[in-house]
């Protein structure tokens, strides 16, 4: 009688340990679960800021760019190893630069236009054709982050076109931003090229009149004349 009561008494307290080794293993995976949100919804704020912060910047590049229409932000935020669009192969080759911290990440996040500006930019659609719009379109990675602290860098892709009085080129532009990240404090600092990488693709001119007469979702037929 008294072996079986050990026997059970050991059992009893073999499945105790059991169930609070399960809690205890519930409790951690839920804290790292909880940490990684944060950590994400942090990324994804942070990066929202940095763009709308680059964009307010006065830019001689991007104030000689002309647009029909509102300007386009692609909501995917995304690090794009190619660049296709439409079934049309533009880059075949990912932005690396020398200041990255690698392995980079591959996390997407979902870009938000603030009602503010609703009126300056619109969400891209399921139109990808962007070699043929008269819009300005824009397309962003989110942070990524640099060997240095509290630097980061953004993967910037720019549809654009510029004009002169009567003609306009339409150009597809890559370049990364780099950005200044202390105690949520974003600071834009410089537009930094690609070295040893294609980087720009002029797609052929067209009549700036057309540009401007065109009607809305209206396509560049053809480049040149």
């Amino acid at each position: 009688m008294l072996t079986l009561f050990i026997y059970v008494y050991r059992a009893m307290q073999r499945l105790k340990l059991f169930i609070l080794s399960l809690f205890f293993l519930s409790f951690v995976l839920n804290a790292c679960s909880s940490t990684l949100y944060r950590n994400k919804d942090k990324t994804a704020v942070l990066t929202q800021k940095a763009i709308f912060e680059y964009l307010k910047q006065p830019s001689f590049f991007r104030d000689s760019l002309i647009g029909k229409g509102l300007s386009m932000i692609d909501p995917l935020l995304s690090r794009r190893e190619r660049l296709s669009t439409n079934g049309v192969l533009y880059f075949g080759e990912p932005m690396h630069s020398d200041l990255l911290k690698y392995p980079l990440s591959s996390q997407t996040y979902k870009l938000i236009i603030p009602d503010s500006l609703a009126g300056k930019y619109r969400y891209t659609g399921t139109d990808t054709d962007f070699e043929h719009d008269y819009s300005i379109v824009y397309q962003f990675s989110p942070l990524i982050p640099t060997l240095e602290p509290y630097i980061y860098l953004i993967e910037f892709h720019i549809w654009a076109n510029m004009c002169d009085d009567e003609e306009c080129v339409r150009a597809l532009n890559r370049e990364y931003l780099k950005f200044r990240i202390e105690e949520s404090e974003v600071t834009f600092l410089e537009a930094v090229g690609l070295y040893n990488l294609t980087d720009f693709i002029g797609f052929g001119s067209f009549s700036k009149k057309k540009m401007e007469k065109a009607l809305p979702g209206e396509k560049i037929v053809q480049f040149g004349h």
